[in-house]
C-alpha cells in the first residue's frame, strides 16, 4: 500500500487522478446474484490527507464506514472548508444486505443552533451522532488521526492559502507547515467521554436529523438525494419525460428546470461552499457525504477552541445521491455532489451517454445556476454552442471560483469505477 499525504490538481479526462492504494482483485463468495468479478473500495475526495486517507481504509474494515467518511473534516486541511464548524448530508445504504429498505439521511444544519452562544463544532456533533448510532470503533480511536494532523501539521496548499488571503485571515502560507494545537487539545478532551455521553450532553436527538429518503423517478431510474439535491430529482425527474433525444436536449431540460426552480426560491436558493465524498466497501455500502460552509473557513467568529463559527442564511447547497437503473445487477451511481446544479447536469449527462462515460459526465462543462435564476458559464470550459443559443440571452457571465465538484463511484454488476471532478483538484483512492 501506498499514501501520498499531498493530492496534486491534475487534468480531466483521466478516470483516476490518483490511485493512493494499487488495485487488487478479489471474488466474493459464490452464489451471490451479481457475485464474481473485480471489486475495488473507492473513496473519492478533493484533499484527503495522509493521516485521514489511512483511516478511511483501516477503518472501512471495522464497519465505520459512514463516520469514517466524515473524520478528514474535523481538523483543517488543505481545503477551505478547514472548520470544524460545517454542516452536513449523508447518504447511507447498506445495498446488499437491506435492499428492500430505502436510503437513510443524516443532516446537521447551522440553522438550528444560530443563537447559541456557545455552539458545539458542528462537524464534531455530527460524528459523534453517527458513531453513537452506528460506530463500532472506540470513540478515542476515530478522534486519534485527527488529532494527530492537527497537532503534528500539514502543509498548506495554493488553494487554501489564496482563499485565506481573500478573506484577510493570516496564517496560511503555501508549502508551509500549520499546525492547530488548540483544536487538537480539544478534540483530545472529547476522547474523556463516549460518544453517547457527548449525544446527551449536546442534545444531538434535535440537532441531527436522520429520516429515510423517497424515491424519485427519472426515466429508467430511481433516484435518492439528500438535501439540495432533491431540487436537483425534480429538474431530472421533469427532464427525462419524456425522454431526451440527445444529451443536449437532456441538458437544456434540466438546466430550464433548475432556473424555474432558483427563480420561484428566490433568496432561498441553496448556495455556499462545499466538499463532497462518495465511498463503496466491500459488503455494497453506500455513502454519499457532502458538508458545506455559508463561505470558505466559517462566516462568524473565531472560537476559543480552535474552530470559527458558521450561521447560514440560506439554505446550503449539500447535493449527496445515490442512482439505481431498475435492471438486475444494473448500473449505480454514489454522488457525493458540491452543488445541486452540477449533480442534476453531471446525471443527465450519465443517463444519457451510458456507464463507459462517467469521465465526460463528470468533467464536461456545466451551467451554474445561481439565486434568482441567473446562469453564468464556468471559465475554461466550452459549452456546446446549441446549449449557448438555447439558454443565453446575450453574452453570459462567467461564475465565480471555487467551482463546484462532483465525485463519483460507479458500479456495475460487482464492478467499480471511481472519477474525482478535476474542478476539486479531486483525489480518488482505490484498493
Amino acid at each position: 500500500m501506498s499514501v501520498s499525504p499531498e493530492p496534486s490538481l491534475s487534468p480531466g479526462g483521466v478516470v483516476e487522478l490518483r490511485e493512493d492504494v494499487p488495485l487488487k482483485q478479489y471474488h466474493t463468495s459464490p452464489g451471490g446474484l451479481c457475485a464474481g468479478g473485480p471489486r475495488v473500495i473507492i473513496g473519492a475526495f478533493a484533499t484527503l490527507t495522509l493521516a485521514i486517507t489511512i483511516a478511511l481504509i483501516t477503518q472501512i474494515y471495522y464497519g465505520d464506514y459512514q463516520v469514517t467518511s466524515m473524520l478528514f473534516l474535523t481538523v483543517p486541511y488543505h481545503h477551505p472548508l478547514q472548520n470544524a464548524a460545517v454542516s452536513g448530508s449523508l447518504l447511507y445504504w447498506e445495498y446488499r444486505r437491506l435492499p428492500y429498505l430505502q436510503p437513510t439521511l443524516v443532516e446537521w444544519s447551522g440553522n438550528h443552533n444560530s443563537l447559541d452562544t456557545n455552539p458545539v463544532p458542528r462537524l464534531v456533533l455530527g460524528l459523534a451522532a453517527i458513531h453513537d448510532t452506528y460506530g463500532t470503533l472506540p470513540w478515542p480511536t476515530l478522534l486519534q488521526p485527527a488529532i494527530d494532523l492537527a497537532r503534528n501539521g500539514f502543509n498548506v496548499s495554493a488553494g487554501l492559502a489564496i482563499a485565506s488571503s481573500s478573506l484577510f485571515i493570516p496564517g496560511y502560507v503555501a508549502g508551509a507547515l500549520r499546525t492547530e494545537p488548540i483544536l487538537a487539545d480539544y478534540l483530545q478532551s472529547l476522547q474523556q467521554n463516549t460518544s453517547a455521553e457527548l449525544c446527551a450532553a449536546w442534545l444531538c436527538e434535535s440537532l441531527v436529523i436522520s429520516s429515510s429518503v423517497g424515491t424519485v423517478k427519472a426515466g429508467t431510474w430511481r433516484i435518492w438525494a439528500g438535501s439540495s439535491g432533491a431540487r436537483a430529482a425534480i429538474a431530472l425527474s421533469s427532464a427525462f419525460e419524456p425522454l431526451p433525444l440527445s444529451s443536449l436536449e437532456a441538458l437544456q431540460r434540466v438546466v430550464a428546470n433548475l432556473q424555474s426552480q432558483a427563480i420561484s426560491a428566490a433568496e432561498t436558493w441553496p448556495s455556499g461552499v462545499s466538499s463532497g465524498l462518495a465511498v463503496v466497501d466491500p459488503q455494497d455500502t453506500y455513502v454519499a457525504l457532502v458538508t458545506g460552509l455559508t463561505v470558505a473557513f466559517g462566516s462568524g467568529k473565531e472560537m476559543p477552541d480552535g474552530w470559527r463559527q458558521d450561521i447560514p442564511a440560506a439554505p446550503l447547497d449539500l447535493a449527496p445521491a445515490i442512482l439505481v437503473d431498475e435492471f438486475v445487477c444494473g448500473t449505480r451511481y454514489i454522488m457525493g455532489a458540491e452543488s445541486l446544479s452540477a449533480l442534476a447536469q453531471g446525471v443527465a449527462t450519465a443517463f444519457m451517454d451510458g456507464p463507459l462515460n462517467i469521465v465526460e459526465a463528470v468533467e464536461s462543462a456545466r451551467v451554474v445556476v445561481e439565486a434568482g435564476g441567473s446562469l453564468a458559464i464556468e471559465p475554461n470550459r466550452i459549452l456546446p454552442l446549441a446549449v449557448l443559443s438555447a439558454l443565453f440571452k446575450g453574452l453570459p457571465g462567467n461564475a465565480t471560483l471555487p467551482l463546484a465538484a462532483l465525485n463519483m463511484v460507479q458500479q456495475r454488476s460487482d464492478e467499480l469505477l471511481s472519477h474525482a471532478d478535476s474542478r476539486g483538484g479531486g483525489l480518488a483512492s482505490r484498493f
